[in-house]
């Protein structure tokens, strides 16, 4: 698992009854007015040996800031899952007949990946791809100030 990856035990599961079950979560509550959201929605986190989970994630993005926060789905309120820090990490849509993405960390030493698919036919794909991209500082991609020219004086 990636080292910018905070993530929670599953107490939801320890407590509570199976029998009544979790109530699923239509919608995510809407954002804040001040809030820096960028995108929430549903997707499915993909893991090894065919495993899926439903999760909520919701992307938020400040002028220093790029995050992801994934709940779980099927409560109505809860505890996040864990917090994955998009600074510094690459996003890649999956291969022609599958409908996803893949975020890694950037380190050439990182093999670990999340790989995501929407549930939403709703979101397209590209918006799920522009909002976990990291788009670097933004001094970085300032253009220059003109040049001036000074006036001798003597």
């Amino acid at each position: 698992m990636p080292a910018d990856v905070a993530v929670r035990p599953p107490t939801h599961l320890l407590s509570g009854s199976a029998a009544a079950g979790p109530a699923p979560l239509a919608e995510p509550p809407a954002p804040l007015p001040w809030s820096a959201e960028e995108l929430s929605g549903r997707l499915a986190l993909l893991g090894p040996g065919s495993h899926r989970q439903d999760v909520l994630v919701r992307v938020y993005r400040t002028s220093l800031e790029h995050f992801a926060v994934l709940y779980p789905a099927h409560k109505s309120v809860s505890r996040p899952l864990g917090v994955l820090n998009l600074r510094n990490t690459r996003v890649e849509a999956l291969a022609a007949p599958q409908s996803g993405f893949t975020v890694r960390q950037r380190a050439p030493d990182a093999p670990n990946a999340l790989t995501f698919v929407p549930l939403e036919e709703a979101r397209a794909l590209e918006e799920w791809l522009l909002a976990f991209t990291w788009r670097g500082s933004p001094s970085l991609h300032a253009s220059p100030l003109p040049a001036v020219q000074e006036d001798e004086e003597f």
